[in-house]
């Protein structure tokens, strides 16, 4: 029996074991979550981890469940809430709950593949943070203050 026949029968049961990449199998688009960038910046994922954008979605959770089913609410505590590839749900994608390094920097897949400056966000405009941190939301919100303190600094 061929190879490929062989690697065709045997892959879904090892998926159905646990085995293989099962997780990683919804990432279906350009977002791919914060433990694909983590490997190059673990500082700053490491720091990350401690400020509040890291707990977004569990702040949801408290608020609750009529928040959580409020696309309006969802779509600021996630990654890409509505676009191709982004977070669905809980049981599809948890590896794009809360608010990680794409909510501000873009998709980073095409990075992770190419390790290019150029195929990601660098420095996070204003109006990206203001797509959630709206006067009704943060009207304290300084973008010059804040933004430091994204990465844990």
């Amino acid at each position: 029996m061929a190879r490929w026949r062989i690697a065709a029968i045997v892959a879904p049961f090892l998926l159905v074991l646990g085995w293989g990449t099962a997780v990683e199998g919804e990432i279906l688009g350009e977002y791919v979550g914060y433990t694909a960038c983590e490997p190059c910046h673990s500082d700053i994922a490491a720091k990350w981890k401690a400020t509040a954008h890291a707990r977004a979605f569990e702040d949801l959770k408290t608020q609750g469940e009529e928040k959580q089913e409020t696309p309006g609410c969802v779509r600021c505590h996630v990654v890409a809430y509505g676009e191709d590839g982004g977070f669905i749900d809980m049981d599809l994608t948890p590896e794009l709950k809360d608010v990680q390094c794409e909510s501000c920097h873009g998709p980073g897949k095409k990075h992770t593949e190419t390790f290019s400056a150029g195929d990601i966000i660098g420095q996070t405009p204003e109006d990206v943070c203001r797509a959630c941190h709206t006067e009704g939301q943060d009207k304290d919100f300084d973008y010059g203050k804040k933004s430091k303190l994204v990465h844990g600094d």
